[in-house]
Parts: structure tokens; C-alpha cells; sequence
């Protein structure tokens, strides 16, 4: 099927995984469109890419589809959007996570949480592979790991937005930083 993988996903088609992501049955574990970026950006910049169906399991459980045509078409989107971020990792552009827009009053706020939690789950699915990074590119994963405390709903973890713009700053870099050291490590 990557041989049938289209040009980058559109705002329709970002908003349509979106849509179902979040459509889930109570006490269905799902992830939402920006984790699952997060979670794919970790698998693609990690020690190795796990099978297709195994991240798919871990982005949206068993889903029931519609019909045959829903599930065929999502999981397009979910291969284009791992396609769109490898393909972003080898470009010369500055890779951009995955951020929501929310409204708050008059003010619009940037979030990157749910982005950098679904980093972390992708990390913790290979922890076997990323405990072995060293201590010197451990500090890589800090801007991400700090951001997605902020995702946790149950405690009210504070941060200054200073100090919030400073930490989101470095995620761009930690993930190219991320993605050579892992390739440099694989050659």
C-alpha cells in the first residue's frame, strides 16, 4: 500500500482523522490526531519503525468503521501522515510537531502537549531501544518530556508561558537532533 501513498494530507483530511480519532466508544483508548503525530514522529525518528499494523493498533485500538471504504481511507491518512514525517526528517525545511489551536476568549493559544505525549508513548513502546541513548543526547528528549507533563488532565501542572515558548523552541532541533543520532547509529 506505501506504493499508493498520495501527496500530504489536507485540512479536510486532517479534520476527517481527526473526527474519528475522537469519535471513540466510551472506554476505547484512542489517540488524537496530534498524538498520533507525536507517536508516529518518535517511530519514525526512533531505533527502528515498528510493523504498520502494530502502530495502528497502539493509534486507534480495534475501531469498528463505518464499512470498508472508512477503514481503507484512515488508515491512508494515518500512512500519509507517517509518509508526510519521514519525508519532512530528510528535507532541508525545519520539521514543524504537530500543534492545536485553541480558543481561549479573544486569544488563541498554540498547545503542543498532546504532540509531545504522543512523542513520549512512542518512546515508551521502544523503551527497550531508547534506554540505551546516551547521556549526552538524553538531553534531546528534555523539551519534549517537560511538555508533556503539561498533557496529564489530572494534576494542574503550571509553567510560565516564557518558559513554555522556550521549551517548544527546542522541539524542532530535539527531533532532528534525535533523527541523526539514530541514523548515524543504524549505518
Amino acid at each position: 500500500m506505501s506504493s499508493q501513498i498520495e501527496a500530504k494530507l489536507t485540512d479536510e483530511e486532517f479534520s476527517e482523522l481527526d473526527s474519528f480519532l475522537l469519535s471513540a466508544d466510551e472506554g476505547e483508548d484512542r489517540l488524537t490526531v496530534d498524538e498520533a503525530h507525536g507517536y508516529l514522529t518518535a517511530l519514525t525518528v526512533g531505533p527502528e519503525m515498528i510493523e504498520c499494523d502494530a502502530w495502528l493498533e497502539a493509534i486507534w485500538g480495534t475501531p469498528t468503521f463505518a464499512d470498508a471504504e472508512n477503514g481503507r481511507r484512515m488508515q491512508s491518512h494515518l500512512l500519509r501522515m507517517q509518509q508526510e514525517i519521514a519525508a519532512a526528517l530528510i528535507s532541508d525545511v525545519m520539521f514543524e510537531p504537530m500543534m492545536l489551536e485553541e480558543v481561549d476568549g479573544d486569544e488563541v493559544i498554540e498547545s503542543y502537549e498532546g504532540w509531545c505525549f504522543g512523542f513520549m508513548l512512542g518512546v515508551a513502546s521502544q523503551s527497550e531501544h531508547w534506554e540505551i541513548l546516551p547521556k549526552s543526547e538524553q538531553t534531546l528528549l528534555a523539551p519534549i518530556a517537560k511538555l508533556a507533563l503539561l498533557h496529564n488532565d489530572e494534576e494542574e501542572n503550571e509553567m510560565e508561558d516564557k518558559e513554555y515558548d522556550a521549551w517548544v523552541e527546542m522541539l524542532p532541533g530535539s527531533v532532528v537532533g534525535l533523527h541523526n543520532f539514530w541514523r548515524h547509529r543504524q549505518h
